[in-house]
């Protein structure tokens, strides 16, 4: 479910917009995505690897929970890209694409989890990627806008990837 499409900054805005919504309850994990694109204006995705705690084999982007010490929503995208490809990537963060709603089933809890995504558009812009968390990935795949099989993506990345796809549809 589709959110908003405004940025904001951190975990008080976000309760802020948040608070109205009956819809989403107070135990829900805010999660930085980011939707990179290469030199070809392919996708860059992630298949999720044994080690992740919900839709494992599932192709994600990249990206991943914010941590109370996340100074704020960027900050928190720049980690998350740091600790899954690697300090020889240098990947732009451009603008905020929107944010959605989620659950998933998490597998090390064994119980449903809801998350707030919020999605950027990134370019990487020179370097390489690598596999930082061999358990949690295992591998990259780079997919021009229409050429993915919507059934590898996960359950949160199919909404996203639709969303993303009518944004950008001239990247195709």
């Amino acid at each position: 479910m589709e959110l908003f499409s405004k940025e904001i900054n951190d975990m008080n805005e976000l309760k802020e917009v948040l608070k109205a919504n009956n819809n989403i309850s107070k135990e829900y994990e805010v999660a930085v995505i980011a939707y990179v694109f290469d030199k070809e204006n392919k996708i860059i995705f992630q298949r999720r690897g044994p080690g992740c705690r919900d839709e494992i084999l599932k192709l994600e982007t990249i990206g991943g929970r914010v941590k109370d010490c996340d100074i704020n929503f960027r900050t928190a995208l720049y980690r998350e890209i740091l600790e899954e490809v690697g300090s020889d990537a240098n990947i732009e963060i451009e603008e905020f694409i929107t944010s959605t709603y989620a659950k998933t089933f998490d597998l090390r809890s064994n119980k449903e989890q809801e998350w707030i995504y919020l999605v950027y558009k990134g370019n990487l812009k020179s370097g390489n990627i690598h596999i930082t968390e061999p358990t949690k990935n295992l591998g990259y795949e780079r997919y021009k806008i229409g050429e993915v099989d919507e059934n590898e993506l996960s359950n949160g990345a199919k909404e996203l990837y639709n969303i993303v796809s009518k944004k950008y549809k001239s990247l195709k």
